[in-house]
């Protein structure tokens, strides 16, 4: 039985259509002169020996009662004969990249297919999957994530125009950190544990941890939890940038405990308050230096380093102590500043107030960032 097949390099599709030829198929058919077509010619070589098919076959679903197009693509002779496959080779490449491919003519009978989408099935894509206009994502953020202050983030997506992706990323990343803000002002106020702290962090089984470290600002990334070497378990180990070897060391203590301590020094005029390092802060300097060296200190290689995902040597460039909040007393603040210039460049004492300035102002550069 000789089958015909519609030219799409040469012929017109005005006159084709998809019509049910019985309950379990249908037909490509022309509607003037009533030829069924298997098929579409695609492309043919120069001197019209190799010619580039595609076969055609519906069958109807039980599921959607819509007919479904399979698809053959084969390479035959000018009898629509398959060809042979040179040499050794046990499969042929049939590629759509130039016009002598028939690209163009590939992307013409998809789009015919689809133009009969009331009976034939070539997936519901448009349900759902579009894209969408500015205003339209503008309308979704305003009406379903309730985002305050909707117009800086408005002006966001008009610098971005159409990279809207790029847009909602920013602005969860914004949602995001205004709630690990709020997080952190009851955590102080609740006088939180550092166990509740550390528990935050690792919630439901750690799916939140690359998120919430957040907390200690945008340029850390690669976090690793409570990782442990020669017997001593660290709270966060992170590096700066993808690019930056070197390790930063965090140590988490209590929101609630002091950073200084105070006590009255009676002298012959009058009484004076003096003010010292805190129990919990004696504790965590020599901590923290200790975690260093046994990171440090281990070679490229060492089981303990592998269980950690660290395959080469650790240099740890700064080690960061997070405890307590601000104070208001000016002289508080005076010893609190002098202990920081007193500590060595590679040692630092944050509050957990430091961490909410440190987010205020990451939010602030990001509401204000321009897209060039």
């Amino acid at each position: 039985m000789n089958k015909n097949y519609f030219n799409l390099i040469l012929d017109n599709l005005t006159n084709l259509s998809i019509e049910r030829d019985d309950y379990f198929n249908c037909v490509i058919k022309n509607k003037k002169d009533k030829i069924v077509y298997s098929g579409f010619i695609l492309a043919k070589s120069p001197t019209g020996k190799a010619v580039t098919i595609c076969d055609v076959n519906f069958q109807k679903s039980s599921v959607d009662k819509k007919y479904h197009p399979r698809l053959i693509f084969k390479r035959t002779d000018e009898a629509f004969n398959e060809k042979k496959v040179a040499g050794e080779s046990i499969t042929q490449r049939i590629s759509f990249q130039t016009g002598e491919d028939g690209y163009r003519e590939f992307w013409k009978m998809i789009s015919f297919l689809k133009g009969f989408d009331d009976l034939v099935d070539t997936g519901n894509f448009k349900d759902e999957y579009r894209v969408a206009s500015q205003q339209e994502v503008f309308d979704y953020l305003k009406n379903k994530e309730k985002f305050k202050d909707f117009g800086v983030y408005k002006n966001i997506i008009n610098e971005l125009g159409n990279e809207s992706a790029s847009a909602l990323h920013l602005l969860t990343t914004i949602k995001l950190l205004k709630s690990y803000k709020e997080k952190l002002k009851s955590f102080i106020e609740n006088k939180s544990s550092e166990t509740d702290v550390q528990n935050w962090l690792d919630e439901e089984n750690h799916k939140h941890r690359q998120d919430r470290c957040m907390i200690f600002g945008l340029e850390f990334v690669d976090y690793k939890r409570e990782g442990g070497v020669a017997g001593n378990n660290y709270d966060v180990l992170t590096k700066i940038g993808m690019e930056n070897e070197e390790k930063n060391l965090i140590e988490l203590k209590s929101p609630s405990d002091d950073v200084l301590t105070s006590k009255d020094n009676q002298t012959i005029n009058n009484t004076k308050k003096e003010y010292s390092i805190s129990p919990s802060l004696s504790r965590a300097i020599p901590q923290i230096l200790e975690y260093r060296k046994d990171l440090e200190d281990k070679r490229p290689g060492d089981p303990e380093l592998q269980k950690i995902g660290e395959q080469g040597e650790i240099k740890i460039s700064k080690c960061i102590i997070v405890v307590g909040s601000e104070k208001e007393d000016t002289r508080w603040k005076k010893n609190l500043r002098e202990l920081r210039k007193a500590l060595s460049s590679n040692l630092e004492i944050w509050t957990y107030t430091d961490l909410i300035r440190k987010i205020d102002s990451t939010i602030k550069n990001l509401e204000n960032r321009r897209y060039l």
